[in-house]
């Protein structure tokens, strides 16, 4: 249950961050499908570098922020990421610098720990 949040928030901070930013922007027509294969790059590059917390609620203050920090800048990367298979597909994402990509960082971390928190906490190991 822990993990299906973990997606659902990623995919609702990829799209909010992609409808809220103007820097970013759809490169062909439907952008709905261009949200969601950002929302798998996502998805696939979050999964093999996992910097969430075990558990939100019960985490200390300290290893949250710093977690939070260090899951901005992957997230500020894997923007600028997608923006670059963006431009050698022609389709995709585009996101315009480095401070909208930072930007879409902050809102898709910050979605995806919201969405985290709400309800049940996983069990500690």
């Amino acid at each position: 249950m822990y993990k299906r949040r973990r997606i659902l928030g990623t995919y609702l901070g990829v799209g909010l961050a992609a409808a809220l930013l103007p820097g970013i922007s759809a490169v062909a027509d439907g952008p709905f499908w261009q949200t969601m294969l950002a929302g798998i790059v996502f998805l696939v590059v979050n999964q093999l570098i996992h910097t969430y917390p075990s558990a939100i609620r019960g985490a200390p203050a300290v290893m949250l922020l710093i977690l939070a920090a260090i899951g901005v800048a992957q997230d500020t990367l894997v923007w600028l990421l997608v923006s670059w298979l963006s431009g050698q597909m022609d389709s995709g994402l585009h996101v315009d610098g480095f401070l909208t990509a930072l930007l879409g960082g902050v809102v898709t971390r910050a979605v995806t720990l919201a969405v985290m928190a709400l309800g049940p906490q996983p069990e500690p190991a």
